[in-house]
């Protein structure tokens, strides 16, 4: 990872990230010094696509100017610290690079960073070698990661949320207004290219006859929520649902840090503007305005990354106006969901949730001896109202932990218990068998998919299109 190295341990049971960066002297700071107030003064502001290779002709013309001998090791060496510290994250650059962690965490100063690997996932949290010694240099590393995510944070407005340039999403706190360890930062990445649709069939975490369902009830305009805890892999498999939509739809995405990635011409995505004191408060946009501005959008459905608040109300009664949708939702089953959306401050009649086609759990497993793995553990339906804060529900489909599968295995099986599938074959004109018939093929297809190892983004949203093209 340029100029550094990373170790990861074991040690009794406890996990440990490792980085070793270049040895710096005191001449090497010396030097760096020097060659960064030159850099500071000098580099001029640039929208350049290739900012390295700007900042390395600023740093040559720099020891040229300043006449600096130095050995090209020593310069190789102060290069790398310059290019962290002037376009990277300074100390946390590593982490932030390197495309295995998940998350990255620290809860103030004299704490080390804590970092989740994906390989390592059956440590938890490992242990960084990187830590602040004194809550200065921490509070410079926060404002440098407000100021990448284009975000405000001070001691009057100690608390930051946003995405940086790289799309991970970054959660900030300063000083010690709110956290009595200090600053602090939880970091969640995510990777360049989203995982699809193929990739979680190939995991295990969907079956391909899931895929299929949701496919027949996304495309006509129905709705899903995915429901789970943090870190379970809900927006990811709401983004990796969305590439099914028809190419031609115009999709409407709503989010406060951006997230989600679609590759449909007709995407248009919503982020919520923050405000920073009382005076501009009449300048915020929340998921709420967002929300009721999609409604004038004339699209054919509507994702909202998660939902929290009363933007509930107005999505739900979008599904009532004929758009399709899909959002995440922090829960650990239907119940729970249904107790939040009814209770304030969402409020949303009892009556509007069979609105609602169909809700998934998704839950982070860990298995005894195997690591973490995701998995959507039932997939229900919404068919009616029980009662003030209950609904009735029908199980399409649940995951066995026994055999690491998702029942029903057979389209006749689903079709028989969905009341959804049931509505959508009565509104397109199928019959039943027709029904199964449709169903098998969109499982076949996707079965095809993931035998021929096509499973990045491009290819599988390359594959879609073509499907719908064979159709016409």
């Amino acid at each position: 990872m340029g100029g550094a190295k990373v170790g990861i341990y074991q040690v009794l049971g406890d996990g440990y990230y490792w980085v070793t960066e270049p040895p710096m002297g005191e001449e090497d700071m010396y030097v760096y010094n020097l060659l960064m107030n030159a850099i500071y003064y000098t580099l001029p502001p640039t929208e350049e696509k290739e900012p390295i290779r700007i900042l390395e002709e600023r740093l040559r013309h720099a020891v040229e100017e300043m006449k600096i001998e130095i050995p090209p090791e020593q310069l190789e060496k102060i290069k790398y610290y310059v290019i962290r510290d002037v376009l990277g994250y300074g100390v946390f650059d590593v982490l932030i690079k390197d495309g295995k962690i998940e998350d990255i965490s620290l809860a103030g100063s004299n704490k080390p960073v804590w970092v989740f690997h994906r390989d390592y996932s059956y440590l938890d949290w490992l242990t960084s070698n990187i830590a602040f010694n004194d809550e200065e240099s921490l509070q410079s590393s926060i404002m440098l990661f407000a100021h990448k995510a284009k975000r405000h944070i001070s001691t009057a407005f100690p608390i930051s949320e946003g995405s940086l340039p790289e799309r991970h999403r970054c959660a900030l706190t300063f000083a010690n207004e709110v956290t009595p360890f200090g600053s602090s930062l939880t970091i969640r990445k995510f990777r360049t290219d989203p995982l699809t649709l193929c990739h979680l069939v190939k995991f295990g975490s969907i079956s391909p006859l899931m895929a299929a369902y949701w496919w027949m009830i996304l495309e006509n305009r129905g709705s899903t929520f995915i429901v789970g805890e943090m870190a379970s892999g809900k927006t990811t498999l709401l983004n990796a649902l969305a590439s099914l939509l028809p190419p031609h739809w115009k999709i409407v995405t709503i989010e406060d840090t951006p997230e989600l990635r679609l590759p449909h011409m007709g995407w248009k995505p919503l982020v919520a503007r923050h405000t920073y004191s009382i005076a501009e408060s009449k300048t915020e946009i929340r998921l709420y305005d967002l929300v009721k501005l999609s409604l004038r959008e004339r699209a054919q459905f509507i994702i909202v990354g998660e939902i929290r608040g009363e933007e509930a109300y107005v999505f739900i009664q979008a599904l009532a106006t004929g758009h399709g949708g899909g959002c995440t939702f922090h829960g650990d089953s239907i119940e729970s969901m249904v107790m939040r959306l009814t209770t304030p401050p969402i409020n949303a009649s009892p009556s509007f949730l069979p609105l609602i086609s169909c809700v998934a759990i998704s839950r982070m497993l860990r298995l005894p001896g195997k690591k973490p793995i995701r998995r959507v553990i039932e997939l229900d339906e919404i068919t009616g109202v029980k009662g003030p804060n209950e609904v009735a529900s029908n199980k399409i489909f649940e995951w066995h932990v026994e055999d690491d599968k998702h029942y029903p295995l057979e389209p006749s099986a689903v079709v028989k218990s969905s009341q959804k599938l049931e509505k959508i074959a009565m509104m397109i004109g199928l019959t039943k068998r027709q029904m199964v018939n449709e169903l098998a093929r969109r499982t076949k297809f996707i079965e095809d998919l993931v035998s021929r190892n096509i499973l990045e983004y491009g290819q599988v949203a390359e594959e879609i299109k073509k499907y719908y093209v064979s159709r016409k």
